[in-house]
């Protein structure tokens, strides 16, 4: 659910991760587009817990 709303906020921002998604779901469809967010949102969550990092926008 979160990457859905990852994907539908996307739309009319600028930052590299909304430009990123937008061009994946231009290419690939939506559905991919959504699973690739929730990996991304994974690998992002596991870096932070495992390093004790604070999230930080890219």
């Amino acid at each position: 659910m979160g990457a859905r709303a990852v994907l539908a906020s996307a739309k009319g921002k600028n930052d590299p991760v909304s430009r990123w998604i937008l061009a994946l779901e231009a290419r690939r469809g939506y559905w991919r587009a959504v699973v690739a967010m929730a990996a991304k949102n994974a690998r992002m969550a596991w870096a932070m817990l495992r390093h004790g990092e604070a999230f930080v926008m890219p």
